[in-house]
């Protein structure tokens, strides 16, 4: 699954470079939860191309909305994995330490996947896409 995530990681951060994206993703064995920002063609164009990903199943878009301002700026894809500030931040949410985008609202599951990538050290972004997913 490590290699599998770092090649998600590596094409997202890629990806996102060149379309002008940025976002967060979270990961936690079972579940990933992903916010994307940008053009909203470009963001548009990313979500079908990760739904037609065979990698992916069961993908529920949570909430779509127009910003204005960037929360996830710093990051072509911010990441965050399952450590203990990811159980500490599940217990904060009220999600008794499990992680289940499907019962989070919008703002909600945007929130805590920016208190992750701004909180953990081992965030990844374009230079630590190995060092992040070596973490998985």
């Amino acid at each position: 699954m490590a290699a599998e995530l770092k090649q998600i990681l590596a094409s997202a951060i890629r990806m996102n470079s060149a379309n002008g994206l940025t976002g967060g993703l979270v990961f936690n064995r079972k579940f990933f939860g992903q916010v994307l920002e940008g053009d909203q063609t470009a963001v548009m164009q990313t979500f079908s191309r990760i739904h037609k990903d065979r990698r992916h199943k069961d993908i529920v878009i949570v909430e779509k909305t127009q910003v204005g301002e960037r929360l996830f700026g710093a990051w072509s894809m911010g990441y965050a994995g399952n450590t203990e500030l990811f159980k500490a931040l599940c217990e904060e949410y009220g999600r008794a330490g499990e992680f289940d985008p499907r019962r989070m609202s919008g703002p909600h599951l945007t929130a805590f996947i920016l208190a992750l990538v701004t909180k953990e050290e081992n965030f990844a972004s374009s230079q630590k896409v190995a060092e992040a997913s070596a973490e998985v």
